[in-house]
This record gives C-alpha cells, sequence and structure tokens, in this order.
C-alpha cells in the first residue's frame, strides 16, 4: 500500500518555495529593455492583371486599331483609335513615370509600319500618333509617356493611327501585329 501523505508532502513543499520565488523575483529585479525595427519599403510600379509581371513576360492582347471597311478603289484617309479589348488590365502607381514603346509589327519597311495582305504581298502603310490631332507621330520603338492619371484600372494608351488607301489595291484583309512594351 502506498502512502500518499509523502507525495501531498512534496507538493506542498514545492508550491511553498515557487511562490516565494516568484514574490521575491516579481518585485526585486528590473530587467532592462531594448527596442528593434520594424519597416516596410513601398514601392511606385504596375500591376498587370492585378499582379507585378514578369520582366519581358507577355500579359496577352490589349485592344485593336480598326479602320474599316473600304472600297478597292478609293483614296480616302482613314482614322482611328486604339480600342481596349481584351483580357489586359493596367493599374499604376499615381504620378509614375510610365513610358510606352510600339514595335515595327511583322511588316516594316524603312522604318515604315504596314499592313499586309492575308493572300498576297501587297501592303498599305499606316502611321501611329499619339494625339487626337495626328500630329505626333510614335516612332517604332520610341518612348511615349503615358498619363496615370489617378491609378485607377485601365490606364488608357494614347495610340492612334492614320492611313490612306492607295486607290489600286486589291481586296481582302490588310493585317499587322505591334507588340507594345511598358516600362517604369
Amino acid at each position: 500500500m502506498r502512502d500518499h501523505r509523502h507525495g501531498a508532502c512534496w507538493r506542498g513543499a514545492l508550491a511553498g518555495w515557487l511562490g516565494l520565488l516568484l514574490s521575491e523575483g516579481a518585485g526585486a529585479q528590473t530587467l532592462p529593455s531594448a527596442t528593434f525595427q520594424v519597416a516596410a519599403t513601398v514601392s511606385q510600379g504596375c500591376l498587370v492583371n492585378h499582379r507585378l509581371p514578369s520582366q519581358g513576360a507577355a500579359v496577352g492582347r490589349i485592344g485593336r486599331l480598326d479602320f474599316g471597311i473600304d472600297s478597292a478603289l478609293s483614296q480616302a484617309t482613314r482614322e482611328t483609335t486604339l480600342v481596349r479589348a481584351g483580357d489586359v488590365t493596367l493599374s499604376c502607381t499615381p504620378g509614375i513615370a510610365l513610358s510606352l514603346r510600339v514595335g515595327a509589327g511583322q511588316h516594316a519597311l524603312d522604318g515604315s509600319r504596314r499592313l499586309r495582305h492575308q493572300g498576297q504581298a501587297r501592303f498599305l502603310a499606316y502611321r501611329l500618333y499619339r494625339d487626337a490631332s495626328f500630329q505626333t507621330p510614335i516612332g517604332i520603338d520610341q518612348d511615349v509617356a503615358v498619363n496615370t492619371g489617378s491609378g485607377a484600372d485601365n490606364v488608357q494608351f494614347p495610340i492612334r493611327a492614320r492611313l490612306t488607301l492607295p486607290g489600286s489595291l486589291p481586296a481582302g484583309d490588310y493585317t499587322d501585329e505591334l507588340t507594345l512594351t511598358l516600362t517604369w
């Protein structure tokens, strides 16, 4: 048979000793204090499709320049503005220095961008502009400043285009594809 009184005695002595130690240590000694720093750096930038893109990443199709439909005999001058479409959104820190560069396209020749007939090796020259009055051209891979406004989604790109039909083109679709590169 075990004697439970012996265990009770040890427990009582231990409790008394801990109580004495805690009461004496609580007011008897003040420990030195120290500090540590907490910091974060928030940098300016842009989010493409609501995330930070990898450098050089292709992010999708931003829209379309569409000159419409004309007769093969037309000599009209046509103008259009980039219409945002597709799945690309862009939001930037307000006031950030954002610029874009537009490449030569798939069919450029001697510094001139061109649309190519879908079935024949026939071309139609066009020019890009950054203003509504078509006075300031956008050269191939030329930096163009972009106003980020308040930094809201869907920052607008200042891209307009103009072409003059020669009146002697074969009927059909004429296309080109341009690469737009953003830097900030």
